[in-house]
């Protein structure tokens, strides 16, 4: 019998001293806790030798492109004097580098450039990745003890990883699906519903018998307070995931929940936890309901080909024309995130805005109506 990892060993002792977990729980000890976590321990790796691909593995392109648009949203907001980037689930700060490296020198004289990070493990990474601009970086350990700001929050794929419910359908209501124990290996057992989550269930659809889907509470506490912490400016989200009518479409009864290790997808997400990613995709629309409700105006929201074919003007105005070697790797870079068979649909972005004059942003230019998209009714 092959030893079971330490997170095993903590989860399997939860559930002998409390009973079955929700699922949630079971993830925020699988990827979270501090010595066993797949994300806390720094066990998480992205890239080519790494366990998943995101849009920062394909070269410095997508921040060079972020970088671009921050001056549109510094001017926003009157081009202050102090002007805050605040970066939430930087991994190991290759994203921030590439940020740092394309800003202009009228706005990188303004910037004070925060990373939110629990982990010391990511934080030792982020702090040697990013040792040539180490003046320029304040880092805090949580959202709450983030100072009040004017700026931007962004994020790249963080939200996807917030620990989540499972629910199932038993054709006329919902059940949530805990994770007990059968020996030696964890199961899926059905139970109510956790109160946490009882409100949101009552605005689901009914489903067929069988279908599974996902809920995250923890992402609509996250944004309000991100509203509590800003006292105006931006909030930039990119994540792969769908608004709630696509999330719930006919075809996905399995819920959208997933497994990376080695570029090699399961959906096994009890076995040898804190070995692997968990993630599921992002319900983009209660996203939407929680940021109008926590005060906040939505920008825009688009998918990642949309989005980032009207905010490339200036990255490819900048480009060499006829383009050298590394113009050349560069726009190969873009056309990968752009792809609408990968990436360039997998990924949405959802801007929020306080406190700032209403004006388009060069990334919504093609944009369908973000009302129709993110609260169409859910058949």
């Amino acid at each position: 019998m092959c030893a079971k990892s330490l997170a095993h060993r903590k989860i399997a002792s939860e559930i002998a001293a409390n009973g079955p977990l929700s699922f949630m729980r079971f993830m925020e000890l699988a990827l979270y806790d501090p010595l066993a976590g797949y994300y806390a321990s720094a066990r998480a790796r992205i890239g080519k030798c790494g366990d998943f691909f995101t849009n920062v593995s394909v070269g410095p392109v997508f921040g060079r492109i972020l970088a671009g648009q921050f001056p549109e949203m510094w001017s926003r907001l009157g081009k202050p004097a102090r002007f805050a980037l605040v970066e939430q689930g930087a991994n190991d700060g290759q994203l921030a580098l590439d940020i740092f490296r394309a800003l202009g020198s009228e706005i990188l004289e303004t910037v004070e450039y925060w990373i939110i990070e629990p982990f010391p493990a990511l934080r030792q990474l982020q702090e040697q990745k990013l040792e040539d601009v180490e003046g320029k970086v304040k880092w805090v350990d949580d959202l709450s003890t983030l100072p009040v700001f004017d700026g931007i929050h962004f994020s790249n794929e963080l939200v996807d990883s917030f620990p989540f419910h499972l629910i199932r359908s038993n054709g006329t209501g919902w059940d949530e699906l805990c994770v007990s124990t059968d020996a030696d290996r964890f199961i899926f057992e059905v139970a109510c519903p956790s109160a946490v989550i009882a409100d949101a269930l009552q605005s689901l659809p009914s489903r067929p018998a069988g279908t599974i889907a996902e809920l995250r509470p923890a992402a609509c506490d996250w944004v309000h307070a991100l509203a509590g912490r800003m006292n105006k400016g931006f909030v930039l989200i990119v994540d792969y995931g769908f608004p709630r009518f696509e999330l719930l479409a006919p075809h996905r009864t399995n819920g959208t929940f997933s497994c990376y290790r080695a570029h090699r997808r399961d959906s096994r997400p009890l076995e040898d936890p804190g070995e692997k990613d968990i993630s599921a995709h992002v319900d983009f629309t209660a996203l939407g309901e929680a940021a109008l409700a926590a005060g906040f105006r939505i920008e825009g929201f688009a998918d990642q080909h949309h989005y980032l074919v009207g905010a490339s003007h200036d990255f490819l105005a900048k480009t060499s024309h006829p383009p050298d070697e590394l113009s050349q790797k560069n726009l190969r870079g873009l056309q990968t995130l752009l792809h609408p068979e990968s990436m360039g649909t997998q990924f949405h972005y959802l801007v929020l805005s306080k406190g700032v004059a209403l004006a388009p942003l060069s990334g919504f230019k093609f944009a369908r109506d973000v009302r129709k998209q993110l609260f169409a009714e859910v058949p």
